[in-house]
């Protein structure tokens, strides 16, 4: 990745010589007309609505399942779940567990350890365990649900509190985490509230669990990480940093070194919240997620946050209070959209429009065959919120249809990110039209 300047130079030349035309940038909805196969870049993006809605963030196991977490509102805690397609054999993993908060699992893709969040033990708590916050620790068990066993966190739960971990995902290979870790803790240790980002080698010695050689590849320097999926060939990941001005979330590619700390590409410029962040298997695109199209509160602030020329220094104060009144309150808030950006002519183009009918699209994963992308996004009822630019007559009329037709999909769930609140939620499949997935290209 970091010599791709390098190589794309090189492309140039051959394809002078060759006397064949530039690619132009990627057109939305196009596909190839000359026979040959469509590629990631041009091919349309198909998107349809699932019958069943999951939690936030579901993943795949290697039998087609679906992991997930959720509170489906009744009065029970946020616990990870599997089920079917369809929503069916739905069966809660964690409900036994003592923690109020167990949830975002990531399965190991050989099938047989589940990667969890949990707040299990901790006084002290925050957000969700998972998305960010305080409290979250990682967790591994069976996919049966047996051999739950911390594998990453302080050992009493004393010295842990202030603490977090979250947003771990595994290598291709399954021998490797990656995730990003809050140092919050003031009382029993040095927290200093900065994040930094964490890789370590997945072990299991005499049935049991665990992590060893952990090392900081991102640091702590005051400036808010978020990890995401590796690449496919397992040299690297993508990550979100703030970076340049307060709160101004960016993605990066890390190629990383055998030792020492990340060889970091940065993808995006834009003043809009980018996050979320995957590669399409064949490495020449990223999908992202942006709020760059949408003029809520974030992209007010982050526009006057830049001309203001506030630093990220101020992010460890500032970062969990902008994401709250950004995304967590009905008035004037940010909604995104997933975007695609061609590594080679970086080029963007725009994949979806839910945003624009106040969707909030978090974090989404390819399916066992690479060939779908499923997330589950989420929203404001229409009527029970007021975005911007204001159209005055036409939030009345949303208004009164709400009042007169509440969704019967709107439903009480504390999972979506640090406040519980009322949204709707969907499960969203898309896929590119006519893209022929390449073979396994997983580190051995």
């Amino acid at each position: 990745m970091v010599r791709l300047c390098s190589r794309v130079l090189a492309g140039l030349v051959a394809l002078v010589l060759a006397g064949m035309a530039l690619p132009t940038g990627a057109v939305a909805g196009s596909a190839a007309g000359d026979g040959r196969r469509a590629t990631y870049a041009k091919a349309k993006f198909d998107v349809r609505t699932n019958s069943y809605a999951f939690g936030q963030a579901p993943v795949f196991a290697p039998d087609g399942t679906v992991w997930f977490g959720k509170d489906f509102g009744t009065g029970d805690k946020i616990d990870v779940y599997r089920a079917n397609r369809d929503g069916s054999g739905l069966k809660c993993m964690t409900c036994e567990l003592s923690s109020r908060s167990n949830n975002v699992p990531a399965l190991r893709p050989q099938g047989d350890w589940i990667l969890f969040h949990s707040w299990m033990n901790h006084n002290i708590d925050v957000g969700s365990a998972g998305y960010g916050g305080i409290g979250s620790e990682l967790y591994a068990m069976r996919p049966d649900g047996s051999h739950v066993t911390k594998i990453y966190g302080l050992h009493e739960p004393s010295d842990g509190e202030g603490t977090d971990d979250y947003h771990a995902y595994w290598s291709p290979d399954g021998r490797r985490i990656v995730w990003a870790h809050l140092d919050g803790n003031f009382i029993t240790g040095h927290g200093n509230a900065r994040w930094d980002v964490r890789v370590a080698t997945f072990v299991v010695r005499h049935g049991k669990p665990g992590l060893t050689h952990v090392r900081v590849v991102r640091p702590a320097n005051a400036h808010w990480y978020e990890t995401q999926w590796w690449a496919p060939n397992g040299k690297g990941f993508l990550y979100t940093e703030t970076h340049g001005t307060a709160d101004n979330t960016e993605l990066f590619y890390c190629r990383l070194p055998k030792h020492g700390m990340c060889h970091s590409r940065r993808l995006t410029r834009n003043v809009g919240w980018d996050e979320q962040a995957i590669f399409t298997p064949d490495m020449k695109d990223v999908i992202f997620m942006s709020s760059r199209a949408h003029p809520g509160f974030y992209n007010t602030y982050s526009t006057v946050a830049a001309d203001l020329g506030l630093t990220t220094e101020l992010d460890n104060f500032l970062i969990l209070p902008v994401f709250e009144l950004g995304f967590l309150q009905p008035i004037a808030p940010e909604s995104t959209d997933l975007y695609e950006l061609d590594l080679k002519t970086h080029s963007v183009r725009r994949l979806t429009h839910d945003g624009d009918k106040g969707w909030i699209i978090p974090e989404f994963g390819w399916d066992p065959s690479g060939r779908q992308l499923w997330w589950t996004e989420n929203r404001y009822p229409p009527g029970e919120s007021v975005e911007l630019p204001l159209d005055l007559l036409d939030q009345l009329k949303l208004t009164v249809q709400f009042l007169q037709h509440p969704d019967i999909n709107t439903g009480a769930v504390t999972d979506f990110g640090t406040l519980p609140v009322k949204v709707q939620q969907r499960t969203r499949i898309a896929h590119f039209e006519g893209v022929k997935v390449p073979a396994d290209r997983s580190a051995k």
